[in-house]
């Protein structure tokens, strides 16, 4: 009865690396996705959190390494390995915990960020060197039918641009086309709600998927490491060394 409880901690924990790893390449997709595909969202969020695609794929990154360590040491029943993945894996959870508390206390934070990012956006709008800017705005009120901060009418105050009461040809009803946000605008052919809130709706929904996949490799991580010094103790009262 020992030995078949001693294998099924190996083979569980064998398991449950598979699925670390399984975890770190959905965060290294999720990384490159935001890098490359959804990056020009980014500059709502400011230099303090740009980097965050580059940091969720170095994360997972890590977590494959760790979970390939884990399964050379839980199949070969290495003692060494196997306590050098607990400490790690410990280090690692230790550190999610602490990035998740910093993420919660600096959420209102980030909402003032994103207003007056895109604030000094509008400013910006349309002006030589702010292509980057300009685009996003654009991508923005496209993808998520919205236009301006809190409404179409920010634009008026934003700049000299749309001081006759125009705004960006995105915020058209009937897609992107030259010239429809001329003045006298037709409040039936723009998106009258603003950006701000749909924007950070949209964020706060994916900050819960990302959240709740964190949460469960957390509980998965605490698990590992309680079966990993199990097997530990077991291949220290005679068990295999390779």
């Amino acid at each position: 009865m020992e030995n078949c409880c001693e294998s099924m901690v190996k083979y569980f924990m064998v398991l449950c690396n598979i699925l670390f790893a399984l975890a770190g390449l959905v965060l290294i997709g999720f990384g490159a996705y935001a890098q490359f595909e959804a990056k020009d969202y980014l500059n709502f969020l400011g230099d303090n959190y740009v980097n965050t695609p580059i940091f969720v794929i170095i994360l997972g990154a890590v977590i494959c390494a760790i979970a390939l360590f884990g399964c050379c040491g839980a199949w070969h029943e290495n003692k060494c390995l196997i306590y050098t993945y607990s400490a790690v894996l410990l280090i690692i959870l230790i550190a999610q915990i602490g990035a998740g508390i910093a993420a919660f206390a600096l959420k209102g934070d980030l909402k003032a960020e994103i207003v007056k990012n895109m604030n000094n956006g509008m400013k910006n709008y349309g002006a030589e060197g702010f292509e980057g800017v300009s685009t996003t705005w654009d991508l923005v009120q496209k993808e998520l039918h919205c236009c301006g901060v809190e409404t179409y009418g920010d634009w008026k105050n934003a700049t000299t641009q749309f001081a006759d009461g125009g705004v960006p040809d995105s915020c058209c009803k009937g897609g992107q086309v030259e010239g429809c946000g001329k003045a006298p605008v037709d409040k039936e052919k723009v998106f009258a709600e603003g950006c701000f809130s749909l924007f950070t709706d949209e964020f706060n929904s994916n900050l819960t998927i990302v959240g709740a996949v964190a949460l469960g490799v957390a509980v998965g991580e605490l698990i590992a490491i309680g079966f990993a010094f199990c097997l530990g103790k077991r291949v220290g009262r005679g068990g295999n060394y390779v």
